[in-house]
């Protein structure tokens, strides 16, 4: 069996998902937003090689989903929706 990396954080994604819907918590850690900057990461890692528009979104789509796995917050965003929407035209823009 041959893990790659992106196939690696894509299971640490899915560990990430279980763990979240068990209500698992560490400290102010969202394991939603883990969980898909971890899945987002292994997305962008196979699109690095060309950057692109679309590259760069996904990208914004990282950190915004890591700002929201660490607790930050700003004003009334919601960093995981923000993400989404960016992961969405990442691909609407490719």
């Amino acid at each position: 069996m041959n893990l790659s990396l992106p196939v690696i954080l894509i299971i640490l994604a899915l560990i990430a998902f279980i763990l979240a819907a068990v209500g698992w918590s560490y400290r102010k850690t969202d394991l939603i937003a883990v969980g898909l900057a971890l899945l987002t990461l292994s997305f962008l890692i196979a699109r690095l090689s060309h950057l692109s528009p679309g590259t760069l979104i996904l990208l914004l789509a990282f950190l915004a989903f890591v700002a929201a796995a660490v607790g930050w917050r700003y004003r009334k965003i919601n960093l995981i929706a923000t993400g989404l929407a960016l992961f969405t035209l990442s691909y609407v823009v490719a």
